[in-house]
């Protein structure tokens, strides 16, 4: 019970940690916001650490670069979109072959929602995200400057879903070709990210895209683990 009182640096370090914790997550925040707001294009140290509350020089204080910083940030933002449903959708595909028509319909809706839900979190996060998507350049020096930071989020998390999928499989003692994932994992996002973009538009309701895309997903999925090996022991 003494040994705290005894470590009279104790309460000032701890202090001088909670400030800089404190200090580290306002320039995450700000550059969240930054980014929300102007995309990449708008991301810049002297913009976050002014949002932060702090003069750019003591950036360095927090984070060694910008990048660095993209990198937590898109590190956490990760996180945040795929731990609710990541195990929904392994055990979606885990248990395929046992799922009746009615119960797979549910199961896929309950999963789609998720996804619909983080965008609108924040839906002008969403759209710089997919708009500063790495894109395929033969300018060596254009395509490093796309591949950095944030932008290179949804890449990131598409590959995640691959990794969700082969686990899924696995589990159902099935095996598949990474090619074959990918391809199925690319089709299936390019169709979510439209029908989010359409929903915001107001071009038709959350409702109808989910069903939509449901409908969709029970041919990619049915053909897609057809197409897969499935092992009985």
């Amino acid at each position: 019970m003494n040994i705290l009182a005894q470590n009279t640096n104790a309460p000032i370090e701890s202090k001088r940690e909670q400030a800089k914790a404190r200090t580290r997550r306002a320039l995450l925040k700000s550059a969240l916001r930054l980014y929300s707001l102007e995309g990449a294009q708008g991301m810049s140290m002297n913009k976050v650490a002014k949002g932060a509350g702090i003069a750019q020089p003591s950036f360095y204080n927090h984070f060694e670069s910008l990048d660095a910083l993209q990198n937590e940030l898109s590190a956490q933002l990760k996180d945040h979109y795929l731990s609710p449903m990541r195990l929904a959708w392994v055990n979606m595909l885990k248990d395929y072959d046992v799922l009746t028509k009615d119960e797979f319909n549910q199961q896929c809706q309950q999963c789609l929602l998720m996804i619909f839900d983080s965008a609108f979190q924040n839906i002008a996060l969403f759209q710089h995200l997919l708009e500063d998507r790495p894109r395929f350049t033969t300018d060596i020096e254009n395509q490093s400057s796309l591949n950095n930071g944030l932008g290179n989020l949804v890449s990131e998390i598409q590959e995640e879903w691959t990794e969700i999928f082969i686990q899924g499989l696995q589990l159902s003692n099935r095996t598949c070709e990474r090619s074959a994932v990918n391809l199925c994992v690319d089709m299936a996002a390019a169709q979510v990210h439209e029908l989010i973009l359409g929903c915001h538009q107001q071009r038709y309701s959350r409702e109808q895209a989910i069903a939509t895309l449901n409908i969709s997903f029970d041919t990619l999925f049915a053909n897609f683990l057809q197409g897969s090996n499935h092992s009985d022991s």
